[in-house]
């Protein structure tokens, strides 16, 4: 039976043009790149040669990208990084952070810690589509905010952030309350806040670059663009208040201490070249992927649970599979959504029977199978009672027309099991 694979959000095969780059460095080039012999020199050779070119596809400076052992670690280092910065300068003070609702685990859990150790920490709501609020954090900015961390795309349901209306947001407050100026440039914990997203899904279709996003600090990771696992990286500009959570060693400038894995490091910067160059032509072929999808998921109907629709008549309606997140802002390759009244664990486990691997929500979520934090939080703006938990698909580089028409047929045959079964019941 084939297998088609439909989970790209939560890992991608490593491009093999990727796995060509980083094959020297496994055996022959083995060399400790913090050594001063003439191996050291060439691992460290290689490593300064991804971070350039890593950084020139960023817009950044080379001495602007420190290397991490996953996205989950770098988007640790903003939070706690930042947050430790400030409170050297500020021992009888109460740091605030702002966060948004829908974030990765890695973020929401070090928020979380944070306020557990006194941080003030606001949670920034998302409407129906799962955009945040920006009202909502215009006014929930004060002295004592040291962080907004906000997604670039959310890794469940695909909703594309105003990254740059945030940026702007945060600059023009930073104006009126720390005469920020082109004359006068502000400096240590006086830039704060500082804005931090984390661009981990983001990174194969969306411009990724520092300066026009107007961004502070950014997370990626290579398993997501085709490149390695255990290898991600914090890009953060120059000046930015920091303190490292990884010490013994001095790697990185001493932003994070570590021996650096070479092989993937050389892997990240070619499949991020490789994503970048397709970037265009690759979100205009999947975004006709995902409309099909969600126009073919829209046809369907016959499932009664109970979730019901009752129109002003007093008839009971049912309207089919519910789309999460915003249908057009939203990622090239998402599709997300909900059926009321069935279990979408089940139904995830059956489809992989069948030979389809999809998603039920992140992968680095393993809690609570049936509910996700993403939708409650959009269930909660919509007041509506769908369901909290959906299937996400993904697509991929190798994913083809048939392969989602294959996924949409057995999906219809276990949709009309499920209708069968609760017209019996």
């Amino acid at each position: 039976m084939k297998r088609i694979y439909l989970d790209h959000a939560a890992a991608t095969p490593v491009d093999a043009r990727v796995a060509k780059a980083m094959q020297p460095h496994w055996g022959d080039r083995f060399g400790n790149p913090s050594a001063i012999h003439k191996e050291g020199v060439s691992a460290k050779k290689a490593v300064e040669e991804a971070r350039g070119s890593i950084a020139h596809h960023l817009g950044i400076h080379a001495d602007e990208v420190v290397f991490t052992g996953s996205a989950t670690e770098s988007a640790n280092l903003a939070l706690f990084g930042t947050v430790g910065a400030w409170r050297r300068s500020h021992h009888k003070e109460v740091p605030h952070i702002i966060v948004s609702a829908i974030e990765h685990d890695a973020v929401l859990e070090s928020a979380r810690k944070l306020e557990a150790e006194g941080v003030r920490v606001t949670w920034l709501p998302v409407d129906r589509r799962g955009v945040v609020d920006l009202g909502v954090l215009k006014d929930a900015l004060t002295e004592n905010t040291v962080l907004v961390s906000v997604m670039y795309a959310n890794n469940e349901i695909g909703t594309i952030q105003p990254v740059r209306d945030i940026a702007k947001v945060i600059r023009k407050w930073k104006k009126e309350h720390r005469q920020m100026t082109r004359d006068r440039k502000v400096e240590g914990d006086e830039r704060c806040p500082l804005f931090h997203t984390d661009a981990v899904q983001a990174a194969n279709y969306c411009d990724m670059s520092i300066p026009r996003l107007g961004v502070d600090m950014l997370t990626m990771n290579a398993a997501k663009i085709y490149g390695p696992k255990g290898v991600g990286l914090l890009a953060l500009l120059r000046g930015t208040p920091l303190e490292p959570l990884l010490v013994g060693g001095g790697h990185e400038d001493g932003r994070r201490a570590g021996t650096e894995n070479v092989p993937a490091i050389v892997g990240f910067a070619e499949a991020l070249r490789i994503a970048q160059e397709m970037s265009k032509k690759e979100s205009k072929r999947l975004v006709t992927l995902r409309d099909y999808a969600i126009g073919e998921l829209r046809k369907i109907r016959g499932i009664q649970g109970p979730t019901l629709r009752i129109n002003p008549q007093g008839r009971t309606l049912y309207s089919g599979p519910s789309i999460n997140g915003d249908e057009v802002v939203r990622l090239p390759n998402n599709v997300n959504f909900s059926l009321p009244g069935i279990d979408h664990e089940f139904l995830a486990l059956q489809l992989d029977a069948k030979g389809f691997a999809v998603a039920t929500k992140s992968a680095c979520n393993e809690t609570d199978a049936e509910t996700s934090h993403v939708l409650a939080a959009l269930r909660e703006a919509d007041g509506t009672d769908l369901p909290q938990s959906g299937i996400r698909l993904s697509f991929g580089r190798s994913t083809t027309k048939k392969d989602v028409g294959a996924f949409l047929s057995v999906f219809r045959d276990r949709v009309k099991f499920a209708a069968n079964v609760n017209r019996k019941i």
